[in-house]
């Protein structure tokens, strides 16, 4: 195995310190790094696989049920869907606990890059064969770099969500035969490792109705330890057997479940012995419920994720205006949203989170200075500024007779959102902006309102599939390109608005190959999207995690990559 440059990006800023740089913006940061710095890179349980029983079932639950499974689409930007996917399709690179990318053997036996960084070549494992019973070979490369690059003639039909890294492949060739694949780069781009993280067969990447509709609601070639995979949509539940076919490590586990649940509902199926596992977070009453409960434990680690407030930027919003957006901001006590989040869960409740660096990679800072402290005052003096005025402090805002009325949009079922919802309301009512709660179904929260940019304001978390900072571009650049219609299409951008700098910045910041460099064009661009107001931090995001103590090799992986054929059941 041998990967060369971005073995030297990947841990750039993905290494873990025990002393994290120091995190302005509140009281007590030493404090808080030093129990941040107390929270261990990874917790899984880990366990040879030896030591594991041979079968069983294994239920993960979900607090909502994904309908894109084509994860280079607008709504396949999801982390349950991704989750479902990885234990199906294929990847080319993982990462260990350190954020270090790696071949995955099981498809890529090795990757290298050119010197001047123009050319990556991929040596292509030849067992490696779809479920239909095609090998997977470079042209199934040269067809996800075309579509998710933006490359074909026909793009405007294509559905594309990001196309960050792909958009600098210029050709992708045959090697000495078809399992080598050479990428040839018009723009070297340092974190090309994160490419083809999930991998597609090609025939649903060249035809635009089954690049948008062939994963949808199902997920009908896959390539992994597990497939065969069956949806039942009464009962919210994805279904995967053990491959037979699999060339790699044979799974442990027979049948591989994914059932979903309103997030306030996990816990106490947890409890009951439903559950195997699932993603705790920052759920106060299910930690509290779960702690002493006997056959259960509770993991953690550093997530690679961080909760935040996203306003929309997009037209004809009152949030348009950035100086709203910095308002709202300064209008919020964002100690106390993230104390009534964490305080029942035993983690740091600073704010003071950094959107591309989390607290334990080298390079971490807070940015916020100027644009993330509470300032009632301040808000009210930049409401005036931007022509929104009141008459009395019992008045809603108004300019050119339009009230200041924002539509606070969150999901049922997840109260941790409603507590949000609330508290931000109380404190922008305060500065005469007006607040309507609207409460959707978990399962259209995103495809229906935050997607299409159907509210005004919102919080829900970001949580990286890799340690790269620049893996964020795709929420904070754009558009990327125009529909039919000719009107911007912003991809996974849910703020719907971005600026030139922001997008030079990403740009810039995937061709930095030194350590140093990446980490402070990273904070850059940090300080940046907190003067636009976008994605604004609350906190960074717990890796609690609940399983059952008879489980191996799950729970908080951090930085790392799961190996769902090496999770199973104690003998």
């Amino acid at each position: 195995m041998r990967i060369k440059r971005a073995a030297k990006v990947g841990a750039s800023l993905a290494a873990l310190v025990l002393a994290a740089s120091a995190c302005g913006g509140g009281g007590e940061d030493d404090q808080n790094e030093e129990t941040l710095a107390d929270i261990p890179a990874i917790d899984i349980n880990e366990k040879d696989r030896s030591e594991l029983k041979d079968g069983g079932q294994f239920v993960w639950g979900l607090n909502s049920y994904p309908s894109q499974y084509q994860a280079n689409h607008t709504q396949g930007n999801e982390m349950n869907a991704t989750r479902i996917l990885n234990a199906v399709m294929p990847r080319a690179h993982n990462y260990d606990e350190k954020g270090q990318p790696h071949p995955d053997e099981d498809y890529v036996l090795s990757s290298e890059a050119s010197d001047d960084g123009s050319t990556v070549t991929l040596e292509l494992n030849p067992d490696a064969v779809w479920s239909n019973g095609e090998p997977i070979t470079w042209k199934d490369y040269q067809a996800q770099a075309e579509t998710a690059g933006g490359h074909r003639d026909n793009a405007n039909k294509f559905d594309v969500g990001d196309t960050t890294g792909y958009e600098r492949i210029g050709d992708v060739e045959k090697g000495e035969d078809k399992f080598e694949a050479i990428l040839q780069f018009d723009t070297p781009f340092s974190e090309w490792p994160r490419l083809f993280d999930i991998l597609y067969p090609a025939e649903y990447m060249e035809d635009p109705k089954k690049f948008n509709e062939g994963y949808q609601e199902q997920i009908p070639v896959t390539a992994g330890p597990f497939g065969d995979a069956e949806f039942d949509k009464t009962s919210e539940s994805v279904t995967f057997t053990r491959n037979p076919d699999w060339w790699g490590d044979t799974a442990k586990l027979e049948t591989f479940v994914f059932r979903s649940y309103g997030q306030d509902a996990l816990g106490k199926v947890m409890a009951n012995g439903e559950l195997d596992a699932y993603d705790l977070s920052y759920d106060a009453a299910a930690y509290d419920q779960l702690k002493d409960v006997e056959g259960v434990r509770l993991a953690e680690a550093v997530e690679n994720s961080y909760r935040h407030l996203t306003l929309n930027g997009g037209e004809d919003r009152p949030t348009a205006d950035v100086k709203v957006r910095n308002a709202i901001v300064h209008a919020i006590d964002r100690d106390k949203m993230a104390a009534a989040t964490l305080d029942g869960i035993d983690w740091p409740t600073d704010p003071t989170a950094n959107r591309l660096i989390i607290s334990s990679q080298t390079g971490f800072q807070y940015n916020g200075e100027g644009y993330g402290e509470f300032d009632p005052e301040k808000a009210g003096e930049l409401l005036d500024e931007a022509g929104w005025t009141r008459d009395s402090e019992d008045e809603v805002r108004t300019k050119d007779g339009e009230k200041l009325q924002l539509k606070w949009v969150l999901p049922a079922d997840i109260q941790n959102s409603a507590d949000e919802a609330e508290i931000a309301k109380a404190q922008l009512e305060e500065i005469g902006v007006g607040v309507q709660v609207d409460t959707v179904p978990t399962n259209v929260y995103f495809t229906d309102y935050i997607v299409p940019g159907n509210y005004d304001a919102t919080t829900f978390s970001y949580i990286a599939t890799n340690p790269y900072a620049g893996d964020s571009a795709e929420n904070f650049v754009g558009p990327v390109g125009e529909d039919e219609n000719g009107d911007p299409k912003w991809g996974n951008n849910n703020n719907n608005h971005s600026t030139d700098e922001i997008n030079e910045g990403f740009d810039e910041l995937s061709k930095i190959q030194d350590d140093e460099e990446y980490a402070a064009k990273a904070n850059e661009i940090d300080r940046l999207l907190w003067e636009e107001g976008m994605a604004v931090p609350l906190f960074q995001r717990p890796g609690h995690k609940a399983v059952n103590n008879q489980i191996a090799n799950w729970g908080a992986y951090g930085l790392a990559s799961p190996d769902y054929e090496d999770i199973g059941y104690l003998k």
